[in-house]
Formats: structure tokens, C-alpha cells, sequence
């Protein structure tokens, strides 16, 4: 079970194991550089403690500003905790790795490349060993996969947003990841593209069940797709508030489970919430 407590202790099915974590930036203006005084420092998150169980799909939820692309970035290791460390499959975490695919909410997309060739790329840097057509030959199998099979040979410019986020999932997928980092992979698409994609990564992940983190604001995807969601607090200084299961069964179904009672009770609890942190961070503006 994915848990927050005063005290880290992972479990045996422990995949990501978060312990005592905090992270600070620092805050500068024009006139520090002239004075060189010292830099004031944000706290983004603090004293953070979780365990994700593998295989499963997380989602993290939030008010604006409280920290969850933080989290995710320490987790992804393109940054390093302030205090604290965060380790998978009981390796602390020095920085990226192949063991973690990341799907960002701009694609982040190779313009002069195709997206055969964003893909092939990928492929190539995390699976050196492959050849030259074995590696093109898994970036098809992915491409194919997300449904793009007609669509392999167009630049980043030629293709949808919905075309370019699936480029996207298709990459990180390819490179065979543990776990698969998602922020706010949706958020950009329109309301029919994003229901298209949310449940074609329910069926990929349904067939394939990697450890997933997903940051999201959308309650209705979180309940979707999620096996626990994550809700943290406003920030600065952010924490876990609590952590949610979702005993929806799978595989799920969108029209079946938005009228499931449980899906609404959970709805209605996040939603409280939510609304209760936005009017913390209200009252302290």
C-alpha cells in the first residue's frame, strides 16, 4: 500500500521509497546580485514520506503550487532532494535512468526529428546493445501500438497534439521503464482527445502493469485510472494531506465506473479537499 507516515518503513512490494524528504529553492531578484546578500529560500515540499508498491498507478493531486512536479522531478532524479533521499527498488536515486521513462505535458518532442525517429532515439540511447534495425524495429512496435502506424514518418510540426503526446507515450514506453513518470500528460488536450488517450493508457497499462506516477487536476482521471491518488497539501512547505485508495475493479470501464457510488463518494471527499486547500492558500495571500 502506498502510505504517508511520521516514520519511513517500506514494505517487501516497496518500488519507490520516499523518506524524509524536503526540498528548498532558492529566491533571488536583481538587487540580490548587487548586494550579495543572502538568498531567501522556498520551501516546496517538506519532510515528504511514501512508499509506492509496484505495479501499481498512482496519481498525485493538489492545489496549484503545492508541489507535485517537484516531487515527480526528485522522483524522475532531474533534480536531488534538500534533505532526504528517495531510492528505487532500494537504490537511492543519483540522478535519471532508463529505469524511469517520463512523459512530460509539452511532449517535449524532437522538432527536426520524425516520430519514427523520436522514438528509434530513445530506443538507441537506453538499449545500446540493439542494432541500428532492431532499435527502429521496437520504435515501430511502440508507434504502432499508440495507434500511429500512418503517422510514423511526420515531424513533430505535421501531427496533432493528440498525435504528439501519444509520440510521447509511445517513447517512454519503448525504452522498457520500471516505472513511468507522467506530469499532467493530458492537460493541453482538448476534452475529446484527452478521453481518447486516458483510456488508451488504461488498456496499455491493463496489458503491461509498470509502476505508474501520475500527476493530475483532474479528479475524474485520477478515479480512472488510479490504484491510490495521492493528496497533497497547499503549499509552501507542502506534505501529504492523506493518501486515497480506489477500489474500483479492473479492468474499468468509463461508463460504468463514473456511475459507480464509490467513484462519487471518492469524487466528492477530493473535491472537498481541494477546495478546502485553495481556501488556505486564499486566506494566507
Amino acid at each position: 500500500m502506498t502510505q504517508s507516515s511520521p516514520t519511513f518503513a517500506p514494505t517487501a512490494e516497496c518500488h519507490v521509497a520516499v523518506e524524509q524528504v524536503s526540498k528548498s529553492f532558492a529566491i533571488t531578484d536583481k538587487s540580490f546580485w548587487l548586494s550579495r546578500k543572502k538568498a531567501n529560500l522556498y520551501q516546496a515540499i517538506q519532510d515528504i514520506n511514501l512508499t509506492i508498491r509496484k505495479n501499481t498507478f498512482v496519481s498525485i493531486i493538489g492545489p496549484s503550487g503545492c508541489g507535485k512536479s517537484t516531487l515527480l522531478n526528485l522522483i524522475a532524479g532531474l533534480d536531488q532532494p534538500t534533505t532526504g533521499s528517495i531510492s528505487v527498488n532500494n537504490r537511492v536515486i543519483q540522478g535519471p535512468g532508463p529505469d524511469r521513462g517520463i512523459i512530460f505535458q509539452n511532449y517535449a518532442l524532437m522538432p527536426w526529428l520524425t516520430a519514427l525517429q523520436n522514438v528509434e532515439y530513445a530506443v538507441e540511447t537506453a538499449c545500446p546493445k540493439l542494432t541500428k534495425s532492431q532499435a527502429r524495429e521496437r520504435a515501430r512496435d511502440f508507434l504502432t501500438m499508440v495507434g500511429l502506424e500512418r503517422a510514423m514518418n511526420r515531424y513533430p510540426k505535421q501531427i496533432s497534439g493528440g498525435m504528439k503526446q501519444r509520440v510521447a507515450i509511445a517513447r517512454a514506453l519503448s525504452i522498457d521503464p520500471d516505472i513511468l513518470l507522467m506530469d499532467e500528460p493530458f492537460g493541453a488536450l482538448d476534452a475529446l482527445t484527452r478521453t481518447y488517450l486516458q483510456d488508451e493508457v488504461l488498456q496499455i497499462w491493463e496489458k503491461n502493469r509498470i509502476t505508474v506516477v501520475m500527476i493530475t487536476h483532474s479528479i475524474e482521471e485520477a478515479l480512472l485510472l488510479s490504484d491510490e491518488i495521492i493528496l497533497m497539501s497547499s503549499g509552501p512547505a507542502a506534505t501529504i494531506a492523506d493518501v486515497i485508495p480506489v477500489p474500483l475493479p479492473r479492468p474499468r470501464l468509463r461508463n460504468i465506473v463514473e456511475k459507480d457510488s464509490t467513484f462519487l463518494d471518492i469524487k466528492l471527499r477530493l473535491e472537498e479537499h481541494l477546495l478546502d486547500e485553495t481556501r488556505a492558500v486564499e486566506e494566507r495571500t
